[in-house]
């Protein structure tokens, strides 16, 4: 597991490991989506970010999709390593283009 040079690694290891990604269901994402298009939000646009598993590429995919099919934008999509020192860079680059919303796709522990 990569962790930060800050933490020592006793410390890290105290906490394990993430868990095992399980693929998204289509209740999540249908909540998801109505979660994102309720009354009175006006999101149009987001940028996409998710953990480099299969899972998460494979739900990070999904949902796009079905936004795109519901006519909204995704302005990104960008990866990044779960257990990553830091994540400055992507998360500058989740919100450069200054997207209605953000979403993060991962594991759950």
């Amino acid at each position: 597991m990569t962790t930060s040079p800050l933490v020592p690694a006793a410390a890290a290891a105290a906490y394990g490991g993430l868990p095992a990604p399980s693929a998204h269901t289509k209740p999540e994402l249908d909540a998801l989506i109505v979660l994102l298009t309720r009354a009175g939000f006006r999101i149009e646009s987001v940028a996409v970010g998710h953990a480099r598993y299969a899972e998460s590429r494979a739900a990070a995919a999904a949902f796009s999709t079905a936004w795109q099919a519901r006519g909204g934008q995704v302005l990104a999509t960008l990866d990044w390593p779960e257990t990553s020192a830091s994540w400055l860079r992507p998360a500058r680059r989740l919100t450069a283009q200054r997207p209605d919303a953000w979403v993060v796709v991962g594991a759950l522990s």
